[in-house]
């Protein structure tokens, strides 16, 4: 799911990692970043098949098959096999089959994900498996897994207003969790609250306004970026506020200047070609202080407009 507005992914250079571990940390960045995978390194014995199935992990197709399996023999190869087996295990055997499978590589965890991100997309897993399989990523594989199994487990707790599971998940994170942490507890806070006020800027007319959510004249409140392509439709009753791309705008400035600017410039004109509206946010601290920190989210308001419940990041529909 889409973070906030971030900059540009920083530039590949090209290079031979230093290290195995340098390796898999390249790889990863550029699955995250969504850029090509950088060229398996210059390796030999055990790293080499470790990047091997690492590798394997980001590119098969989780909904039609199994990574490709490269270790001969061993632990490694038995725990690759594990998960193979779980891929195609039914669904009253899930369960048990995540809490057993060992986790001692980078791409078990990382194919782990991929597959259980489809899982819960589609609806094959209730919620108490889907917090088995999270549950499973938040204590082990790299870093970089173990964050989207929190990010996912959070956006879930929020959208089923479950507290328990919340604190659940909290007592199993150290202190690089943190600032995640608090972000989600303001986001709770939110719940049942009025609705909070945001300084707008119309589109197309680029005149801005500070409102509250439930002066938007909607029930229902869509924030997510503008992609490249055609338009996304907005249903009867929903308002579509646009975060911007950059993100970099004060949220106490009463005009707009530099790439804000130029951004609600050319939403505008595409707004208007089209005929549609929609309010344009220019400023990412604004969102940071109420923990909207992950697109897409759908708030839904009560009939006196307060905040009735609020689908974020992972556990948004992916279409308004």
């Amino acid at each position: 799911m889409p973070l906030l507005p971030m900059p540009s992914p920083p530039a590949v250079v090209a290079q031979t990692p230093a290290s195995s571990q340098e390796a898999e940390i390249d790889l990863l960045d550029a699955y995250d970043w969504g850029r090509p995978l950088p060229p398996a390194p210059k390796q030999k014995g055990p790293a080499a098949l470790a990047y091997r199935w690492l590798r394997a992990a980001a590119t098969f197709d989780p909904a039609q098959g199994l990574p490709a399996n490269p270790f001969a023999a061993g632990s490694n190869r038995r725990e690759a096999e594990a998960l193979r087996r779980l891929l195609r295990q039914p669904k009253d055997r899930l369960g048990d089959a995540l809490k057993a499978l060992p986790i001692h590589q980078s791409g078990t965890a990382l194919a782990l994900w991929r597959w259980g991100q489809i899982q819960v997309r589609t609806g094959a897993f209730d919620a108490a498996l889907r917090r088995v399989w999270e549950d499973r990523l938040l204590g082990a594989g790299p870093a970089q897994i173990r964050g989207y199994a929190l990010r996912h487990s959070l956006c879930w707790a929020l959208a089923e207003q479950d507290e328990t599971r919340f604190a659940a998940v909290k007592a199993k994170t150290n202190q690089d969790a943190e600032e995640t942490l608090k972000g989600f507890q303001r986001t709770f806070g939110l719940l049942g609250g009025p609705s909070p006020v945001l300084r707008l800027w119309t589109l197309p007319g680029l005149d801005y306004r500070d409102l509250p959510l439930d002066q938007l004249e909607a029930t229902r409140i869509w924030i997510r970026p503008a992609e490249d392509g055609p338009l996304p439709g907005i249903p009867t009753g929903t308002a579509w506020i646009i975060p911007s791309a950059s993100g970099s705008l004060d949220e106490r400035d009463a005009s707009l200047s530099g790439s804000p600017l130029a951004e609600g410039q050319a939403l505008a004109a595409r707004l208007r070609a089209e005929g549609r509206s929609a309010q344009f946010a220019p400023s990412r601290a604004a969102f940071e202080h109420l923990g909207l920190a992950w697109f897409p989210i759908l708030i839904t308001l009560d009939s006196k407009g307060a905040i009735q419940s609020i689908r974020m990041g992972d556990a948004a529909p992916e279409k308004p």
